[in-house]
């Protein structure tokens, strides 16, 4: 066990390593070659055994510091070539990355392709066009790792145009992306348009979201093919120590994904159980993200998270009868990460935060609360300053709905019968 600990840390630790020696610009002129990343990896125990995730049922966004029993990591390669007013004409992007839950031994298989695409740049207007397999333009609540907006995470070919300036009104981003389940060819695709930063005031803008997705017939699942839509928009306000975003958007059919780590058409099944009908399925997501941070003395991010989630299905009994019309899922986040500032390298952080599920398809419902403490060691003022070491102790509570399903792995059933456990370890967190 101590051996597969070791080299579980290694990988990631040693890309780390590996990756710092390079982070740097290479320039050849007219050639750049660059390589930047993201490294989070540590050590830790829940109860005396394996660390665990305090998350509620059928959920995999949690508040995150001292809640990530996992070692993770990107390398990205970066080529540019430059005109001779040194403005970046051509690129080539390719990113390696791999996940490690604590105990796990997937540091035996080589880390995934996760981005390789290329683009010409300035092509009218300032606009971009590329191609290829990329995350694009993803947006995230930090403090939950909650990626409200993320079209073309996993996808397997991308094309698109982004950074069309509108003369005083913000500028077009267009993108046609399409994904691939498994061996039996069925695909989905997903049309994604956006008009980004347009101006309100002096401090804040406005950005909209139209997508247009389609779920090709699925033989094997004898699933039809469905149609389906997202609309939102969001609300950027920037000044002085100040950021905030309000996000509203309304997902229907085969625009639900399956989380918030890739662009996907969620299945209609998991293995013979019918999930969704994505005919009648949808969802409405409310984010609400703030952040204050003098960089001197304290800085907060505060997020509040809503998420109505309705199946498209009703419940049945084990005889197939429907008994009601609807299976819903409600999901309410509500939390904070506080930082107290000591000096330029060391800071006293503390995050705070309750979740509450109800979901009446499992009739599950409860709540979850999460405090913990960390004296961080970083490297500069600032909340998103990296890199940072975080020794933590964390203290969870759930619902004794949630007993058997919440803290438990395939590697620690400590808390199997109980509704509070409590972890203690240290994380390295980089990037660059």
């Amino acid at each position: 066990m101590k051996k597969k600990t070791f080299t579980t840390l290694g990988l990631p630790l040693l890309l780390m390593v590996g990756s710092l020696c390079y982070s740097q610009k290479f320039n050849f002129n007219p050639h750049e070659l660059s390589i930047n990343g993201y490294i989070r990896t540590g050590i830790g125990g829940t109860d005396g055994n394996q660390m665990v995730n305090f998350t509620t049922p059928e959920n995999i966004h949690k508040f995150r510091m001292g809640n990530e029993a996992n070692h993770y990591g990107e390398l990205q390669l970066n080529y540019r070539y430059k005109n001779k007013d040194s403005v970046n004409m051509y690129e080539v992007t390719y990113m390696m990355a791999k996940f490690i839950p604590y105990g796990g031994d997937d540091y035996k298989q080589f880390p995934q392709t996760t981005q390789l695409y290329g683009k010409i740049n300035n092509v009218v207007r300032n606009a971009n066009l590329w191609i290829g397999k990329r995350y694009y333009d993803r947006r995230n609540s930090e403090l939950l790792d909650y990626f409200w907006l993320n079209s073309a995470q996993n996808s397997q070919v991308g094309i698109g145009m982004e950074n069309y300036k509108i003369k005083n009104s913000g500028n077009l981003n267009a993108a046609f992306i399409r994904f691939k389940y498994g061996n039996n060819d069925s695909h989905s695709y997903v049309t994604d348009l956006r008009y980004l930063d347009i101006p309100v005031s002096e401090h804040s803008k406005i950005n909209l979201l139209g997508q247009y997705s389609i779920k090709t017939e699925n033989e094997i699942e004898d699933t039809p093919k469905s149609f389906g839509y997202a609309v939102g928009g969001w609300w950027t306000y920037s000044k002085k120590n100040i950021t905030h975003t309000s996000t509203i958007i309304f997902r229907k059919g085969s625009s639900i994904t399956d989380n918030f780590y890739t662009g996907k058409t969620v299945s209609d099944f998991t293995g013979r159980k019918r999930m969704y009908n994505l005919d009648h399925a949808n969802s409405l997501d409310i984010i609400n993200n703030f952040v204050y941070d003098d960089k001197r003395r304290h800085a907060i991010q505060a997020s509040l998270t809503y998420q109505y989630k309705d199946f498209g299905i009703g419940n049945t009994n084990e005889n197939g009868v429907v008994l009601d019309n609807k299976v819903a899922k409600n999901w309410v986040s509500i939390g904070f990460r506080y930082l107290y500032y000591i000096n330029k390298h060391f800071n006293l952080a503390v995050e705070a935060g309750n979740d509450y599920m109800k979901d009446n398809r499992s009739a599950i419902e409860g709540s979850l609360q999460k405090v913990t403490f960390s004296p961080q060691i970083s490297w500069d003022y600032g909340y998103y300053s990296r890199p940072v070491v975080r020794p933590f102790i964390t203290y969870a509570h759930w619902s004794d709905s949630f007993m058997g399903i919440t803290g438990v792995s395939d590697f620690n059933t400590r808390l199997l019968n109980k509704n509070h456990g409590i972890s203690y370890g240290l994380q390295l967190e980089i990037w660059w």
